[in-house]
């Protein structure tokens, strides 16, 4: 008999923010991109190269609000203004749940937006989206 282990799912995955593990994160989408701009001389239509301008990472993150560990108390999520201003990052870590290998990092987060979702008879929510400096990892 052997295991079949040959994917990734949610159930055997942990997420860390700055290795605090916040209550029950239910989802965080991951998007990078890399904008190219065209690299054209004057007199001449046609493009000569595609030049990378910026390495944008925005990580979007949705959990359940816990009494003890949810986003504002790990301080992921400010809690206000004055909060924002005092410029803190943190890493984002995704480890595989069997082997507690690094699948991908995300370095220098900062939280740009969020909101809490209060629902008769659901547990409330909070969804925050991300941004982070830059990322490393190539197991997901």
């Amino acid at each position: 008999m052997r295991e079949n282990l040959q994917t990734h799912s949610g159930n055997r995955i942990v997420v860390e923010f700055d290795g605090k593990v916040i209550g029950l994160v239910q989802s965080v989408k991951m998007a990078d991109s890399y904008p190219m701009e065209e690299a054209v001389g004057i007199g001449d239509i046609h493009v000569q190269e595609y030049v990378p301008t910026k390495a944008t990472h925005i990580l979007t993150v949705s959990a359940l609000v816990m009494m003890r560990h949810n986003m504002r108390d790990a301080g992921v999520a400010p809690q206000n203004g004055d909060d924002v201003l005092r410029g803190l990052v943190f890493d984002l870590c995704i480890y595989s749940k069997d082997s507690g290998r690094l699948l991908r990092k995300y370095i220098g987060c900062s939280y740009e937006s969020g909101d809490t979702t209060i629902t008769a008879n659901k547990i409330v929510a909070q969804t925050a989206t991300l941004k982070a400096l830059d990322v490393v990892g190539t197991s997901l």
